[in-house]
């Protein structure tokens, strides 16, 4: 604890240096818009609270609530299914300033709930529901769900959300199995027709005086380095997990640091659980010297089966240092990644992902050259529309993400934390964006990966790799398989508070059939 306590006095002391602060935490400039479900990606950071240069400067209090009154719900009733609406089930926010007395202004705003409530906080809460519903050849499923929403900020430095929702899945529980939101445990009811699921998300974030550091608890996942297939340093198609982070922000610079709890891979037997303790820790450190450039260094270590590392609580030290003279035992990573704005509609991006390497065998093939990479290039033609082309180019080398210890691999709950295909493989990927209306959004992904049987997925132990080929693992070793997959999705907002989602998921894997998957997802949300 003497320790914790030292840090933060340390970091604390040199934030005095510091210009600004930033809500988020390490947000891709660029990701994926292709979903099949508007519960598969988890709320956008950057969009739930308004920035301060466009925020709308509130002169007094304001309190609405769907059911205060019989009048108040009707109108509720009305707002629910209008055009063009901004209401809330619930609204409360305070003034931004204490008004003096003046022929312009008039009496200084206080609280219309409680005096002491602070000036600049704010308290939305909204009601959610909806149902995804999915055709494969002669087979079908649907997941209908309800939810909450909640997000508010008081005095402009304690942010807060969460989100919470619940469903059942029905039809073909085989095919449901397949849904991108099953990522972690579920329940069957008595009679195995139903799984049911529920998830939640939340985080309470504190900026200090002055803007440049913030520090936060949640619920939650990330990713790190733009991409439209799928980051290949940490993404987030995976379930939730625990953590604590804080982000210090200068005026060239920010450092960034990461510590979560995560699920190790099921050690389960019969009815019994049986989990051991799993953290992941990431820091990461960035060089923004103007709006259209970043540079980025981090690293990333997935360690467990004892409690907290207080070594791995210190961002500005090498980890992997750290890990050598922790026994050598743990799984540590090192990425580094570049954003680059040469003109403003246009967005080159380089990631990289180092697990272990040998100077000597760099461009050789021994089975320990463990790395990854990937670059593409988005351009937006018409930035009202939200015209945007974007391609793509992944490599990555066999064996990595794996580990030879159980709960040491690049997982959470059976999910793997890197590339969402796993590894040994290349891929191309394009994905086009156009809305044509306001109100309608029109969105293609297309991916071909192409990949080897050999150290392809973070599960494989690889101390059961053939120790005879040490010198001999070359890129795609083992069997090749070719995988291509289209899908288009149309999102269409036709009024305030109701959405849909039409789109077809296509895939040929080597010689087969085309499988092809038709989904639709509504969601109201008030």
């Amino acid at each position: 604890m003497k320790r914790i306590i030292a840090l933060i006095l340390l970091l604390y002391a040199i934030s005095i240096f510091a210009q600004y602060g930033d809500f988020s935490w390490n947000s891709p400039q660029l990701t994926s818009n292709n979903s099949i479900s508007f519960l598969a990606k988890n709320p956008d950071e950057s969009n739930l609270f308004p920035m301060k240069n466009i925020w709308v400067v509130h002169d007094s209090s304001s309190f609405n609530f769907a059911l205060f009154s019989w009048q108040d719900f009707k109108h509720s009733v009305s707002n629910f299914f209008s055009q063009n609406d901004s209401s809330y089930f619930l609204l409360y926010h305070t003034p931004d300033y204490h008004f003096k007395e003046t022929k312009n202004f008039g009496y200084p705003k206080i609280s219309t709930i409680h005096p002491s409530i602070p000036l600049r906080s704010l308290l939305k809460f909204s009601l959610l529901t909806g149902s995804d519903f999915a055709v494969k050849d002669d087979t079908n499923y649907y997941f209908a769900y309800y939810g909450t929403k909640l997000s508010g900020y008081i005095n402009w430095r304690l942010f807060f959300y969460g989100y919470w929702w619940a469903g059942h899945f029905a039809g073909d529980t085989d095919l449901a199995r397949s849904s991108p939101l099953i990522d972690s445990w579920t329940q069957r009811s008595t009679d195995k027709d139903q799984i049911h699921l529920d998830n939640i998300t939340g985080k309470i974030t504190y900026i200090g005086k002055g803007n440049f550091w913030s520090v936060s608890v949640g619920r939650g996942k990330y990713e790190i380095g733009s991409n439209i297939g799928g980051s290949i340093i940490l993404n987030d198609d995976c379930n939730d997990y625990g953590y604590f982070s804080n982000k210090f922000i200068f005026k060239e610079l920010y450092i960034s640091f990461l510590h979560a709890t995560l699920i190790p891979d099921s050690t389960s037997y019969e009815d019994e659980k049986e989990y051991t303790d799993k953290f992941l820790v990431v820091h990461k450190i960035g060089w923004t010297p103007n709006n259209n450039f970043e540079l980025f260094l981090g690293e990333e270590v997935i360690y467990g089966n004892r409690n907290i590392e207080v070594s791995y609580l210190l961002p500005i030290t090498f980890w992997r240092a750290t890990e050598h003279n922790l026994a050598d035992r743990d799984n540590v990573l090192i990425f580094a990644g570049m954003n680059w704005k040469p003109i403003n509609k246009n967005l080159i991006y380089f990631n990289f992902i180092l697990d272990e390497l040998r100077k000597s065998e760099i461009f050789g093939d021994w089975w320990g050259n463990k790395y990854a990479l990937q670059m593409g290039n988005s351009y937006t033609f018409d930035q009202q529309r939200n015209l945007k082309l974007s391609l793509e180019f992944t490599a990555i080398r066999p064996w990595l993400y794996t580990h030879y210890i159980l709960h040491n691999k690049f997982s959470h709950d059976g999910i793997g934390l890197g590339f969402p295909e796993g590894s040994n493989l290349i891929q191309f990927a394009a994905e086009f964006n156009f809305d044509l209306r306001h109100n309608f959004n029109f969105n293609l992904h297309s991916a071909f990966t192409k990949q080897g049987s050999i150290g392809n997925d973070f599960s494989i132990n690889y101390e059961t790799r053939d120790k005879s080929k040490d010198y001999d693992t070359h890129w795609l070793e083992g069997e090749i398989t070719n995988r291509l997959s289209l899908c288009p999705v149309i999102t269409w907002q036709p009024l305030a508070h109701h959405r849909l989602k039409i789109g077809l998921f296509t895939t040929r894997i080597d010689e087969e059939e085309l499988e092809n998957e038709i989904f639709i997802s509504y969601q109201a949300i008030y």
